[in-house]
C-alpha cells in the first residue's frame, strides 16, 4: 500500500470495519460512537471526514489522498467532534475560526493517545493552546484577529471545515445523542489510562444542567438568610402533616445584590441579551434585594450603573448596552471596593475571560456562559458553568 491512498485493492468499507474493530481494542470509547452514530457515504463539500453533531460524511474520493494510518486519525478527530458536541457549542461565532479552534484542542488532546494513527500534515498543532478549552482557545484567535496581529502559527494551516450545519434535529435526537455520549465516557474511564485534560473536557460536556433560576433563587435566599435553626418562626411547609421544623433566622433586614455585567467585545450580542434575561429574572423574584448593576469592559463608566431599591417599581425593560472594549476585572473591583457592605453579595455575569488576582470580601457568585479553567477562579468564590 502507498503512503498516499488507501484504495491499493482495499475497499472502503472494509477499511472502516478494519479502523473500527481497531478502535474496539485500543479506545474503546471511540468504537462505541463509531458503532453507533448513522454514517453516511457521500460527496463531501470540503473534507474526507464531516459531521454535523449527529451524523457522520464520509467522501471517498477526497480520502483517497490520505494512507491508511492518516485515515485512522482523521475517524478519531471526527468523532472527538462529535464526543465534545463542537456542532452544538458554535451560537453566534464565527464558524470558520470556531472550527479550527476545535481543531486545534482536538489535536492536542489526541497527542497524548496511542494506537490513533497519524495525524495528516495538513492539520493544525499549535501548542500554546495546551490544556485550554476550546472557547478560551477561540478567543484568543478572535483577539488576534481583531488586533490585526500578524503573528505566525507555529503550525499554519488553512481552515478546515469538518463541522458542518445541522441538517435538523428533534429532541429524541439530542436525547439519543446525549446518551451514547454518556456510554462513551463511561467506556473512556473504564480504559483507565486517559489524560486528566481529556477526562475534563467530556465531563464539561456531559455535565447535567442545572436550572438557572432555582440556582439563583437558592443562592440569593442562603445569603438573606442565616444557617443557624430558629424555632421561633418554625418552617411552616409541613405544618399540615403534624411537623414542627425550624425556619431560617434572617441576618439581615436588607441584602444588596451586585451584579457585574460584563459587556466587552467578547461577549457575543446573543449572549449579552440573555445576562440581560438573568438579570430581569433576579429583579422578578421579589422586593427584598437592593440591587446594583454595574456593567463593564476595560472601565467602568459610572454613568451606566444602575441602582434599584427593595421596594421600588422593577423596569419592564433594561436599557444597558454591549460595549466593543477589552474585560478587565480589575477595573470593576476598583469602581466597587469603596460601596462594599458586610450585606453585600456580589453577582458576576460574564464568559470567565478575565484575569482575578484577589478575592472581593464578599460572598460571590461567578456564572460564567463559557467552559472555563474553573479552578482558577474557584478560590475567589463560588464558580457555576452555566449555558445561557
Amino acid at each position: 500500500m502507498s503512503a498516499k491512498g488507501y484504495c491499493d485493492g482495499v475497499r472502503v468499507n472494509e477499511l472502516l470495519e478494519k479502523i473500527r474493530i481497531g478502535f474496539l481494542f485500543d479506545h474503546p470509547f471511540l468504537s462505541v460512537l463509531a458503532l453507533s452514530l448513522p454514517f453516511e457515504l457521500r460527496t463531501n463539500r470540503h473534507e474526507a471526514f464531516e459531521t454535523d453533531g449527529y451524523h457522520l460524511y464520509f467522501d471517498e474520493a477526497k480520502a483517497a489522498r490520505y494512507g491508511r494510518d492518516e485515515l485512522k486519525y482523521l475517524y478519531a478527530h471526527i468523532l472527538l467532534h462529535v464526543l465534545l458536541k463542537h456542532a452544538h457549542r458554535i451560537g453566534e461565532r464565527d464558524a470558520s475560526l470556531w472550527n479550527r479552534s476545535c481543531d486545534i484542542v482536538i489535536n492536542l488532546l489526541l497527542r497524548s493517545f496511542e494506537r490513533v494513527g497519524v495525524m495528516p500534515e495538513d492539520e493544525v498543532m499549535i501548542e500554546r493552546f495546551e490544556e485550554m478549552s476550546v472557547e478560551e482557545v477561540y478567543h484568543a484567535l478572535y483577539q488576534e484577529q481583531s488586533d490585526a496581529q500578524d503573528k505566525p502559527d507555529e503550525n499554519p494551516s488553512e481552515s478546515k471545515r469538518d463541522l458542518i450545519e445541522q441538517q435538523g434535529s428533534d429532541q429524541a435526537a439530542q436525547e439519543s445523542l446525549d446518551a451514547l455520549i454518556v456510554q462513551a465516557m463511561g467506556a473512556a474511564r473504564k480504559q483507565g489510562n486517559m489524560s486528566a485534560a481529556f477526562l475534563e473536557c467530556i465531563t464539561q460536556t456531559t455535565r447535567p444542567k442545572i436550572d438557572l433560576y432555582t440556582l439563583l433563587h437558592a443562592y440569593l435566599s442562603e445569603s438573606f438568610f442565616h444557617k443557624s435553626a430558629d424555632f421561633s418562626k418554625p418552617n411552616r411547609r409541613f405544618i399540615h402533616q403534624g411537623l414542627y421544623l425550624p425556619g431560617w433566622r434572617r441576618d439581615h433586614d436588607r441584602l444588596e445584590l451586585l451584579i457585574a455585567l460584563d459587556r466587552s467585545m467578547s461577549i457575543s450580542t446573543e449572549t449579552f441579551m440573555r445576562f440581560l434575561g438573568v438579570i430581569e429574572g433576579v429583579l422578578g423574584m421579589g422586593g427584598e434585594f437592593e440591587i446594583v448593576v454595574v456593567p463593564f469592559d476595560s472601565a467602568v463608566n459610572p454613568n451606566s450603573v444602575v441602582r434599584y431599591g427593595a421596594l421600588s417599581q422593577r423596569p419592564k425593560k433594561l436599557s444597558f448596552e454591549k460595549g466593543d472594549g477589552g474585560t478587565d476585572f480589575g477595573a470593576f473591583c476598583d469602581y466597587i471596593k469603596p460601596h462594599l457592605g458586610v450585606e453585600s453579595v456580589l453577582l458576576v455575569l460574564s464568559d470567565g475571560l478575565f484575569k482575578i488576582e484577589h478575592a472581593l470580601g464578599v460572598r460571590t457568585l461567578f456564572l460564567i456562559s463559557e467552559t472555563k479553567q474553573i479552578k482558577r477562579i474557584r478560590p475567589y468564590g463560588d464558580v457555576v458553568h452555566f449555558e445561557l
